[in-house]
């Protein structure tokens, strides 16, 4: 196997691995709310394939748990769209034109409802390719390139990142390493402390270990070139821990095949998509502290 190859493989299963449900929805938006202005709307953007059991509100699969029954002053918002990653899925919408859409849908959305309700706030949860999403509109808010203003965003729940930065506030147990897509270089801006990240330590889409440096290139293709410094990145952390002549070693076909061996190992494993039962607390599993979060913003 050459590592080109290699590199194709790894890019696939970076974005494939929340692809383990059924088929994509449809990717028409939702309708902007009407009648009645809640204190928070919040938008929930589901992951690859994520479409299991959908809660009251139209929410599939992974988040339909920690969106169901927030409370008085809250109306959630399923933010649909193509939930693409392979180059032939759903009429070529590769993944970073699925993600682009439904952080623009999302944006959407919430720019309407607040539009229309100017004393409210909205709130954004995500999973998946949906917190790659969500992360990104984040960071367009906070850095003022959205027309949703960081002061209108209540609170941001990430869950498995994979733009995940060590910088970023996480609930539950210490991590070693970072998001397979590398972090977004500019931050969160002015929402930096409403962000909440969730991420199970064995699930490798948010936290790719430091040495795996084939993978996180593989993680920056996916990405589509979103994060062009990435690749460079590597390349210096990989001078830094061993010296120039480590570099072959660490990009040889090996290295590719070892890693590709343990990604299939973590899909399989199901660490990504047991966020029901990864707990951030004692007693707590991770889409509950979630619930209990957006549940309490105000």
């Amino acid at each position: 196997m050459s590592l080109r190859r290699a590199l194709a493989g790894l890019a696939v299963l970076s974005c494939a691995t929340a692809g383990l449900g059924v088929a994509a929805t449809s990717a028409n938006a939702a309708p902007a709310p009407g009648g009645g202005c809640a204190k928070v709307f919040v938008l929930a953007i589901p992951g690859t394939w994520d479409n299991g059991p959908r809660n009251g509100a139209g929410v599939p699969g992974m988040l339909s748990r920690a969106t169901a029954g927030l409370g008085a002053g809250k109306q959630v918002l399923a933010v649909n769209y193509s939930q693409s990653f392979f180059p032939w899925d759903n009429g070529g919408k590769v993944y970073p034109n699925s993600k682009a859409q439904a952080v623009d849908v999302a944006q959407r959305l919430g720019a309407q409802a607040l539009s229309r309700c100017p004393g409210s706030k909205v709130a954004l949860i995500g999973y998946s390719q949906g917190a790659d999403a969500a992360g990104d509109l984040a960071a367009r808010i906070g850095t003022g390139q959205a027309p949703i203003r960081p002061q209108q965003v209540a609170g941001v729940v990430l869950v498995s990142d994979p733009r995940r930065s060590p910088a970023d506030h996480l609930i539950g147990r210490p991590l070693g390493g970072e998001g397979v897509g590398g972090p977004r270089a500019g931050g969160f801006g002015w929402v930096s402390n409403r962000i909440n990240t969730i991420c199970d330590p064995d699930d490798m889409y948010c936290n790719t270990p430091p040495n795996y440096y084939v993978t996180k290139i593989a993680g920056a293709l996916a990405e589509g070139g979103q994060n062009p410094g990435l690749a460079a990145s590597v390349l210096s952390q990989m001078v830094l821990q061993g010296g120039i002549g480590s570099v072959p070693d660490e990009l040889s076909d090996a290295k590719a095949r070892q890693q590709i061996v343990e990604y299939n190992a973590f899909i399989q494993g199901g660490a990504h998509t047991d966020y029901g039962a990864y707990q951030v607390q004692p007693g707590v599993s991770a889409l509950q502290w979630a619930h209990d979060y957006l549940a309490g913003l105000g």
